[in-house]
């Protein structure tokens, strides 16, 4: 299942390429679409979604890392209907 990795950068969002470059990660690690998104951009925090192959790698990039409270990978469930009238 891919995950979300939210991460500490100072200053305005980072370029996807830097991020990549940060965490070892490849294009193909990362869903492209879902980009750079600023969570909390005033206490600098980004996300970005890892592929379920790549989250290996973001997590061994995370541990070299300077320990900050809200860096982490967290799941990211797929969100759907349940069918018609939304409720079983």
């Amino acid at each position: 299942m891919p995950a979300l990795l939210q991460f500490h950068h100072p200053g305005a969002t980072p370029e996807l390429s830097d991020v990549l470059a940060g965490f070892g990660l490849d294009r193909d690690d990362v869903d492209i679409e879902f980009g750079v998104v600023a969570t909390d951009p005033q206490d600098g925090l980004f996300t970005v979604r890892v592929e379920d192959h790549g989250v290996d790698k973001a997590r061994a990039a995370l541990a070299l890392r300077p320990a900050h409270p809200a860096e982490g990978l967290f799941g990211d469930p797929r969100i759907e209907p349940l069918g018609p009238g939304g409720a079983a």
